[in-house]
């Protein structure tokens, strides 16, 4: 009897242990650790729309090239000579302008006549046709700076021609003939002896054809 009321009795107890328990609430579950992330942010847009390319700068123009004419050295001027005052004369200046190369000796009556008309000539067309003259003919230096001195030709150039090479040049074989040397490097030479107004018809032509 005893011992049935003890086992009841804990019987009792484990049912009323076991009520206890099961009247408890159950424990509401943890929250995360961590929130939900929230969503990101939506890209951004661009803060200006990108620039246009600048235009390409205009070509610049090229300059137009000029065209420098050729000077022709005529086969004639294609010397240098020593000159009745002492210097020293290329032919190749001459090239590219109107000249008159005046043949001449220091003994010869024509020429002396003819002098004081290639002098002023000179003078009336300087800048425009280049007078030069070509002593020759003899072997006297003295005799040819006389004659210089004593016509009134000392205001061009005279070439000291006494080996004859210029004369050579032109073909020329005597005195008081004209070498008429035009801009475009053309050489004429007219026979002498010639009247003033044929020399200064020769000399307006160069006038007319120069550079």
């Amino acid at each position: 009897m005893g011992a049935r009321a003890g086992l009841l009795a804990v019987v009792v107890l484990l049912t009323g242990c076991g009520a206890a328990e099961t009247d408890e609430p159950e424990a509401a579950p943890s929250p995360s650790s961590a929130a939900p992330s929230s969503p990101s942010a939506p890209p951004s847009m661009p803060s200006a729309p990108p620039s246009m390319p600048a235009e390409p700068p205009s070509p610049t123009a090229s300059p137009t090239p000029t065209h420098t004419a050729t000077v022709v050295v005529p086969e004639e001027l294609d010397f240098t000579a020593p000159t009745v005052d002492g210097g020293t004369f290329e032919g190749a200046s001459l090239a590219g302008r109107p000249a008159v190369l005046w043949f001449w000796a220091p003994w010869c009556p024509v020429c002396r006549r003819e002098a004081p008309l290639i002098a002023d000539l000179a003078t009336q067309h300087e800048g425009d046709v280049v007078f030069v003259g070509v002593a020759g003919l003899s072997g006297d230096l003295n005799a040819m700076e006389d004659f210089v001195a004593d016509t009134g030709v000392g205001g061009i150039a005279h070439i000291d021609d006494r080996d004859g090479d210029v004369y050579s040049r032109f073909g020329v074989t005597q005195q008081y003939d004209l070498g008429l040397v035009s801009a475009d490097g053309s050489v004429e030479v007219l026979r002498g002896p010639l009247e003033a107004s044929e020399i200064e018809a020769a000399v307006e032509r160069l006038v007319n054809t120069g550079p």
